[in-house]
């Protein structure tokens, strides 16, 4: 799973020791990329990462767009 990267939606926060654990085992900072789903009804908005009290902020902002930053070419993606 450490190989692989995922995106996070839907966001499933029922059982956040599950969900930190699936994020864990993933190594979730390092893996995982931001999305949203939106426009569609069941979308998570991007504050989403903010409820989750097992990731540190270094985390959170990987995950909402540093790691996709690290693996895509600057001129595909810009950030700023």
């Amino acid at each position: 799973m450490r190989e692989m990267h995922f995106t996070s939606q839907p966001m499933e926060i029922t059982d956040l020791g599950l969900l930190e654990g699936t994020f864990r085992a993933m190594d979730a900072e390092k893996t995982l990329l931001w999305s949203s789903n939106w426009p569609h009804w069941d979308f998570d908005l991007p504050g989403r990462p903010f409820q989750l009290p097992f990731l540190s902020e270094q985390a959170r902002r990987n995950i909402l767009g540093e790691t996709a930053r690290k693996h895509f070419p600057d001129n595909v993606l810009t950030f700023r």
